[in-house]
């Protein structure tokens, strides 16, 4: 019995596997088929889908690019406050510092000295006063300007005598009265009186006096008066930066001290020595901005003067400038620092200085790409501490950040960006 149920169980089990084989080679062929061509459709249908995808995901790259650099919020560029500047071509002018000490200005500088010899009598300024031109300031009594009046007076007086005489002399010479040699002798001496007086006159011109005496005032009997008085007087409008004189002292006739020194303190003198290749690039109306060793003002001024001579012991030559609105504010004698603006003939784009960042040892310009900023690589030249040459990298007309560019470099670095990435070009 059990020998049938084993026969019976093993021909079901074969039945069973013959079926299973039967029916898939039976459905095979049209299944094979179905799947090669749904294989090849999802093929095509991946090549498409591929070939879709792969243009999508270039648009989506382009896109990220334009994405690329720092994109600020409203509420960044608010408080960055950035300034879009186009760049244009310019100069960057050079400076050319220099040491040097401050002197009077010799021009309106005015060495004073008596003219006559005499005693003084009065003196009217002291040092540090503020004088006009032709004010008083000391008086002499002079024996000798005395002398000089009473030669003038003279030989007026003489003249008018001899005019008199010439006239009558020439009136009998017109009538047959007189004769030709005695006429002549009257006319003579007119000539010589008129040359007298004259040379008198001179004298006192010389001296800056007017020979007709208006500046004093002596009374009813002015006219039988020759006066002695002589004023010194300040021949232009400053300071008196020196004063030796003093009443009662006395003054030769050869004496050569002097006695006041007024300058105008409102052009003084900056004195600057430099070597002979300093002196080269150096010209007379270039402007010069002057700062004394112990201030922060600064103070303008011009070159008036370029030495042609070098100091044997020194090698170096003088650049004089003349410096403006200094009064009260610089002494003479103080050593300041002159900077020199000198010329510049070549033409490149000049940007402001804060407007290049060195990043990763890269000087870079931020631009504008679309909402976005991106660093572009510059060269740089020559720089005057506020404007810096651009070589290459930025051509006229483009756009570029000129102000604001630290906060641009401080959001990259603090955000943690790669410098490099998002570079223009």
């Amino acid at each position: 019995m059990k020998k049938y149920i084993l026969i019976f169980v093993s021909a079901v089990a074969v039945l069973l596997i013959a079926g299973y084989f039967c029916g898939v080679y039976s459905f095979a062929p049209c299944g094979t088929k179905h799947d090669h061509e749904k294989h090849d459709h999802e093929k095509h249908d991946h090549a498409r889908e591929k070939k879709a995808h792969t243009g999508h995901s270039h648009v989506h790259e382009h896109g990220a690019e334009e994405q690329e650099g720092i994109h600020l919020s409203p509420e960044q560029l608010k408080h960055t406050k950035l300034t879009v500047s186009k760049a244009s071509a310019g100069s960057v002018s050079q400076k050319l510092e220099l040491h040097g000490e401050i002197k009077l200005n010799s021009d309106r500088t005015s060495k004073i000295m008596q003219r006559v010899p005499g005693f003084v009598t009065l003196v009217c300024a002291k040092q540090g006063d503020r004088v006009k031109k032709g004010q008083l300031l000391a008086r002499l009594t002079s024996e000798k300007l005395g002398e000089y009046y009473s030669h003038y007076y003279s030989a007026k007086a003489l003249e008018e005598v001899a005019l008199s005489e010439y006239n009558m002399a020439k009136r009998l010479f017109a009538n047959k009265a007189m004769a030709e040699k005695e006429y002549l002798r009257y006319k003579r001496d007119y000539i010589d009186s008129g040359i007298s007086r004259r040379k008198a006159e001179t004298i006192l011109r010389s001296l800056e006096l007017d020979p007709a005496h208006r500046e004093h005032t002596h009374g009813k009997d002015a006219k039988d008066i020759i006066c002695t008085e002589y004023d010194i007087v300040s021949p232009i409008g400053g300071t008196v930066v020196s004063k030796d004189i003093s009443v009662g002292e006395k003054y030769a006739d050869d004496n050569t001290q002097v006695l006041f020194t007024v300058s105008d303190l409102d052009r003084l003198w900056l004195e600057l020595k430099a070597d002979f290749y300093e002196l080269k690039a150096v010209k007379i109306g270039m402007k010069v901005e002057v700062t004394a060793v112990d201030q922060s003002e600064k103070y303008p001024g011009r070159v008036i003067y370029v030495s042609d001579v070098i100091d044997e012991a020194s090698r170096k030559g003088t650049v004089r400038v003349e410096l403006e609105k200094s009064a009260g504010k610089l002494r003479s004698g103080e050593f300041a620092i002159g900077k020199i603006t000198l010329d510049s003939s070549r033409k490149s784009i000049v940007v402001p200085r804060e407007a290049v960042q060195l990043i990763s040892g890269e000087s870079v310009l931020f631009v504008p790409a679309g909402k976005n900023f991106v660093t572009r690589v510059v060269k740089t030249g020559d720089s005057n501490g506020r404007e810096i040459e651009i070589l290459s990298g930025i051509s006229a007309g483009e756009e570029y950040v000129s102000e604001g560019a630290f906060s641009l470099k401080a959001i990259m670095l603090t955000a943690g960006m790669d410098p490099h990435a998002g570079h223009g070009h």
